[in-house]
């Protein structure tokens, strides 16, 4: 808990010192992070993202543990990048109240957020998923739960070529640091 409420203020501590983010608002948002390692303590909240390991049976049986303790009236999203939705709504009760939140590595530098659409997910779910993700300051689009769903779909070629490259013998460091010019974030390799 600590070593994320570290992290939170390092990321917002750079965003005050390049002028993005005056020093009260960094205030407010690390006020507004409660850690915890209870579910007990999510009883309150309106949406909870379920961010664990990219496992299907991991994922299930926290996203079902997590809906017997937050209210009825609560959002259930999943941070899945290739999970299906539909799939991980058989365990839960309430599954038009879930959809999947795909956010982008580095988190808090890539505006992107997938908000993905399980068979029973319902509108009202996804329009609140969308405004809480533009109210973060993301640019959300909404996808149906399909195999990678849009992004991946399009990375995987993405990495393809990466790969094509290195088979060529062009070196992985340059081709990262071509791409990070380009305006990437980061390149294939440190992606991958």
């Amino acid at each position: 808990l600590d070593l994320g409420m570290s992290e939170a203020t390092k990321i917002m501590q750079k965003r005050v010192d390049r002028g993005r983010m005056k020093s009260q608002k960094m205030a407010e948002v690390l006020t507004g992070i409660t850690p915890t390692l209870s579910y007990e303590n999510l009883a309150d909240v309106d949406l909870v993202v379920e961010a664990v390991v990219e496992k299907e049976s991991v994922k299930k049986i926290v996203l079902a543990e997590t809906e017997k303790k937050i209210s009825e009236k609560a959002i259930l999203t999943s941070n899945t990048s290739t999970i299906s939705i539909t799939e991980l709504a058989k365990v839960l009760t309430r599954p038009e109240q879930f959809c999947g939140m795909h956010f982008f590595n580095p988190v808090h530098r890539m505006p992107l957020v997938e908000i993905i659409r399980g068979e029973k997910s319902s509108d009202a779910t996804i329009a609140a998923t969308v405004a809480y993700a533009a109210a973060m300051g993301k640019s959300p689009i909404v996808v149906n739960d399909c195999p990678g769903f849009l992004i991946n779909r399009v990375l995987f070629p993405y990495f393809a070529g990466f790969s094509g490259l290195v088979n060529d013998g062009v070196d992985f460091v340059r081709i990262d640091k071509v791409m990070e010019k380009f305006g990437w974030p980061m390149g294939p390799a440190l992606l991958l």
